[in-house]
């Protein structure tokens, strides 16, 4: 009977045992894919999803783009260095010298004042007046996200609808009238954020 008895406590004990390593293997791996989608750093600021690197994009593609970014005034719009660029999965959005050694990203609000410095709100922000009047001082805003906005000032307060809505935002310093916006590049998924400075001061030098 001991014998049995012993024999029942070996089960029961190999059992527990064996339960505790599973419950440890699969914490391990929980731990493991979470340190995985962290190395990568900071998500994007319009999904949320963990970034692409710029550095995997093909260099026909890479061309391509830097390509768009020369037809645009210059040196405001200059080419990106894909191997500081991070991308964002969901929107096709570079953002450059945002990717560092260990293909660690590292991205927040500000990239807007790196990209260009400014004093930026969004497009859909402004009234009526304000747009009209910002449309005189530019030569054209073609391209640019004008008919779908956010309606709230800071960029950073953008809801989902309007953060994935293709093109992406268009901002503007109301100061200065300097605009920064989002605009696709012809025959690929990704857009970049094109700097288009003023061609008049004000409203008064259009007439």
């Amino acid at each position: 009977m001991n014998d049995i008895e012993s024999l029942g406590q070996g089960v029961v004990f190999v059992l527990i045992a064996s339960f505790i390593v599973v419950i440890a293997a699969m914490g391990g791996l929980l731990w493991f894919g979470w340190w995985i989608s962290q190395k990568k750093g900071s998500k994007s600021p319009y999904s949320r999803m963990p970034m692409l690197l710029g550095i995997d994009i093909a260099a026909s593609v890479r061309n391509f783009v830097n390509d768009f970014l020369l037809s645009h005034e210059q040196p405001d719009n200059s080419p990106i260095d894909f191997e500081q660029a991070a991308i964002c999965s969901e929107t096709g959005r570079i953002f450059p010298n945002s990717a560092f050694k260990g293909n660690f990203v590292r991205l927040d609000w500000s990239f807007l004042q790196r990209r260009f410095p400014g004093r930026y709100v969004s497009w859909g922000s402004l009234s009526e007046l304000e747009q009209a009047t910002i449309r005189m001082c530019h030569e054209s805003l073609s391209g640019y996200q004008t008919e779908i906005s956010c309606p709230r000032s800071l960029p950073q307060e953008i809801d989902t609808h309007y953060a994935l809505t293709k093109p992406g935002p268009l901002y503007v310093d109301r100061h200065t009238k300097i605009l920064l916006g989002w605009k696709e590049v012809p025959g690929t998924e990704f857009e970049v954020l094109i700097v288009q400075k003023p061609i008049y001061e004000s409203i008064d030098d259009t007439l």
